[in-house]
Protein backbone atom coordinates (compact mmCIF):
# COMPACT_ATOMS: atom_id res chain seq x y z
CA UNK A 1 0.00 0.00 0.00
CA UNK A 2 2.41 2.36 0.93
CA UNK A 3 5.00 1.96 -2.81
CA UNK A 4 1.02 2.82 -4.40
CA UNK A 5 1.22 6.15 -2.07
CA UNK A 6 4.67 6.68 -3.33
CA UNK A 7 4.44 5.94 -6.80
CA UNK A 8 1.58 8.22 -6.46
CA UNK A 9 3.99 11.12 -5.16
CA UNK A 10 6.17 10.40 -7.71
CA UNK A 11 3.65 11.14 -10.60
CA UNK A 12 4.47 13.45 -12.98
CA UNK A 13 2.16 17.07 -12.51
CA UNK A 14 0.27 18.37 -15.19
CA UNK A 15 1.90 20.57 -17.77
CA UNK A 16 -0.71 24.07 -16.94
CA UNK A 17 1.45 24.48 -13.93
CA UNK A 18 3.40 27.84 -13.95
CA UNK A 19 7.26 28.35 -12.91
CA UNK A 20 7.80 31.58 -11.27
CA UNK A 21 10.53 32.95 -9.46
CA UNK A 22 13.30 30.93 -7.60
CA UNK A 23 12.51 27.63 -9.29
CA UNK A 24 8.95 27.64 -7.68
CA UNK A 25 5.98 26.39 -9.50
CA UNK A 26 2.55 27.50 -8.90
CA UNK A 27 -0.85 26.30 -10.17
CA UNK A 28 -2.79 28.65 -12.53
CA UNK A 29 -6.16 31.25 -12.11
CA UNK A 30 -7.85 27.97 -10.68
CA UNK A 31 -5.59 27.10 -7.37
CA UNK A 32 -8.58 26.53 -5.19
CA UNK A 33 -9.36 23.68 -7.61
CA UNK A 34 -5.84 22.12 -8.55
CA UNK A 35 -3.47 20.49 -6.74
CA UNK A 36 -0.95 23.13 -4.45
CA UNK A 37 2.33 24.91 -5.88
CA UNK A 38 4.46 22.55 -6.88
CA UNK A 39 8.51 22.96 -7.25
CA UNK A 40 10.87 22.45 -10.00
CA UNK A 41 13.89 20.93 -9.88
CA UNK A 42 16.67 20.11 -11.88
CA UNK A 43 14.62 17.17 -12.93
CA UNK A 44 12.25 18.08 -15.92
CA UNK A 45 9.09 16.83 -14.37
CA UNK A 46 8.38 17.68 -10.73
CA UNK A 47 5.97 14.94 -8.60
CA UNK A 48 3.70 15.33 -6.51
CA UNK A 49 6.00 15.01 -2.98
CA UNK A 50 8.33 17.74 -4.86
CA UNK A 51 5.01 20.06 -4.97
CA UNK A 52 4.55 19.61 -0.84
CA UNK A 53 7.70 20.43 -0.21
CA UNK A 54 7.39 23.51 -2.51
CA UNK A 55 4.10 24.84 -0.88
CA UNK A 56 5.82 24.55 2.51
CA UNK A 57 8.65 26.27 1.57
CA UNK A 58 6.49 28.55 0.38
CA UNK A 59 4.30 28.98 3.31
CA UNK A 60 6.98 28.92 5.79
CA UNK A 61 8.76 31.76 3.72
CA UNK A 62 4.98 33.56 3.99
CA UNK A 63 4.93 33.12 7.61
CA UNK A 64 8.32 34.43 8.40
CA UNK A 65 7.45 37.61 6.64
CA UNK A 66 10.33 36.89 4.04
CA UNK A 67 8.24 35.59 1.06
CA UNK A 68 8.76 37.24 -1.87
CA UNK A 69 12.58 38.09 -1.25
CA UNK A 70 13.10 34.22 -0.65
CA UNK A 71 11.77 33.93 -3.96
CA UNK A 72 13.78 36.59 -5.67
CA UNK A 73 17.26 35.67 -3.24
CA UNK A 74 16.45 31.61 -4.92
CA UNK A 75 15.97 33.31 -8.06
CA UNK A 76 19.41 35.41 -7.69
CA UNK A 77 21.79 32.53 -6.76
CA UNK A 78 20.58 30.21 -9.39
CA UNK A 79 18.87 27.85 -7.08
CA UNK A 80 19.51 24.40 -8.81
CA UNK A 81 17.53 22.34 -6.61
CA UNK A 82 15.47 22.03 -3.30
CA UNK A 83 18.36 22.32 -0.79
CA UNK A 84 19.55 25.42 -2.51
CA UNK A 85 15.88 26.37 -2.48
CA UNK A 86 15.80 26.03 1.09
CA UNK A 87 19.05 27.50 1.76
CA UNK A 88 18.06 30.74 -0.53
CA UNK A 89 14.76 30.82 1.91
CA UNK A 90 16.54 30.47 5.00
CA UNK A 91 19.23 33.58 3.70
CA UNK A 92 16.50 35.81 3.16
CA UNK A 93 14.73 35.04 6.47
CA UNK A 94 17.85 35.82 8.05
CA UNK A 95 18.11 39.01 6.18
CA UNK A 96 14.59 40.27 6.95
CA UNK A 97 15.33 39.80 10.12
CA UNK A 98 18.21 41.39 10.58
CA UNK A 99 17.41 44.39 8.66
CA UNK A 100 14.00 44.65 11.15
CA UNK A 101 16.34 44.14 14.21
CA UNK A 102 18.36 46.99 12.88
CA UNK A 103 15.54 49.24 12.92
CA UNK A 104 14.39 48.79 16.00
CA UNK A 105 17.94 49.25 17.26
CA UNK A 106 18.13 53.00 15.29
CA UNK A 107 14.42 53.54 16.84
CA UNK A 108 14.98 52.93 20.70
CA UNK A 109 18.43 54.71 20.48
CA UNK A 110 16.35 57.35 18.98
CA UNK A 111 14.08 57.14 21.30
CA UNK A 112 17.42 56.87 24.04
CA UNK A 113 18.09 60.54 23.13
CA UNK A 114 14.81 62.32 23.44
CA UNK A 115 14.73 60.41 27.52
CA UNK A 116 15.86 60.24 30.52
CA UNK A 117 16.44 58.24 33.43
CA UNK A 118 14.76 54.73 33.51
CA UNK A 119 13.01 54.80 30.30
CA UNK A 120 16.46 56.10 28.71
CA UNK A 121 17.95 53.04 30.30
CA UNK A 122 15.31 50.26 29.21
CA UNK A 123 15.82 51.89 25.55
CA UNK A 124 19.27 51.48 25.98
CA UNK A 125 18.65 47.83 26.97
CA UNK A 126 16.07 47.15 24.31
CA UNK A 127 19.04 48.60 21.53
CA UNK A 128 21.78 46.60 23.08
CA UNK A 129 19.12 43.21 22.79
CA UNK A 130 18.74 44.51 19.27
CA UNK A 131 22.27 45.00 18.23
CA UNK A 132 23.36 41.32 19.65
CA UNK A 133 20.43 39.89 17.36
CA UNK A 134 21.31 42.48 14.00
CA UNK A 135 25.08 40.40 14.91
CA UNK A 136 23.88 36.83 15.33
CA UNK A 137 21.61 37.63 12.32
CA UNK A 138 24.47 38.77 9.70
CA UNK A 139 26.44 35.78 11.34
CA UNK A 140 23.78 33.23 10.61
CA UNK A 141 23.84 35.12 6.73
CA UNK A 142 27.49 34.58 6.60
CA UNK A 143 27.63 30.66 7.20
CA UNK A 144 24.72 30.20 5.33
CA UNK A 145 26.44 32.30 1.96
CA UNK A 146 29.34 29.60 2.78
CA UNK A 147 27.20 26.46 3.12
CA UNK A 148 25.84 27.74 -0.23
CA UNK A 149 29.48 27.74 -1.66
CA UNK A 150 30.70 24.27 -0.26
CA UNK A 151 27.72 22.52 -1.65
CA UNK A 152 28.38 23.85 -4.71
CA UNK A 153 31.71 23.11 -4.33
CA UNK A 154 31.87 20.00 -3.56
CA UNK A 155 33.51 20.79 -0.33
CA UNK A 156 37.00 21.98 -1.58
CA UNK A 157 39.11 24.43 -0.43
CA UNK A 158 41.77 26.48 -0.94
CA UNK A 159 43.73 28.30 0.87
CA UNK A 160 47.10 30.63 -0.26
CA UNK A 161 49.89 31.02 1.76
CA UNK A 162 51.91 33.94 0.74
CA UNK A 163 55.73 34.64 1.90
CA UNK A 164 57.76 38.00 1.58
CA UNK A 165 61.20 37.79 1.50
CA UNK A 166 63.66 40.52 1.42
CA UNK A 167 67.22 39.96 -0.31
CA UNK A 168 70.36 40.93 -0.07
CA UNK A 169 70.81 44.62 -1.72
CA UNK A 170 67.25 45.01 -0.33
CA UNK A 171 64.94 43.64 -3.51
CA UNK A 172 62.07 42.26 -2.65
CA UNK A 173 61.35 38.22 -3.72
CA UNK A 174 57.64 37.07 -3.45
CA UNK A 175 57.09 33.60 -3.42
CA UNK A 176 53.65 31.98 -3.07
CA UNK A 177 52.73 28.37 -1.89
CA UNK A 178 48.81 26.49 -2.12
CA UNK A 179 47.65 24.40 -0.66
CA UNK A 180 44.83 22.76 -2.17
CA UNK A 181 41.49 20.98 -0.44
CA UNK A 182 43.16 20.75 2.85
CA UNK A 183 46.08 17.80 1.95
CA UNK A 184 46.72 18.68 -1.53
CA UNK A 185 50.80 18.61 -2.64
CA UNK A 186 52.27 21.60 -1.80
CA UNK A 187 52.88 23.85 -5.06
CA UNK A 188 56.00 26.45 -5.33
CA UNK A 189 55.20 30.04 -6.73
CA UNK A 190 57.34 32.24 -8.51
CA UNK A 191 60.48 32.60 -6.51
CA UNK A 192 59.55 30.41 -3.36
CA UNK A 193 62.21 28.35 -2.01
CA UNK A 194 59.67 25.72 -0.17
CA UNK A 195 59.15 25.37 3.27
Amino acid sequence: MADRFEARGREVLPADYLRTAGGELVPGEDFATKTLPAILDTLANPDALAADASRDRLDLAKDAGSLEMALDTAEAIQAADGLERMLAHQLATAHVAAMKAAAVMGQQLDYADRTIGAERQAACVEATRMAGAFAKLTGSFQAGMQTLQRVRSGGRQTVVVQYNTVGEGGQAVIGAQQHVGGGGRRRKGRGGQGA
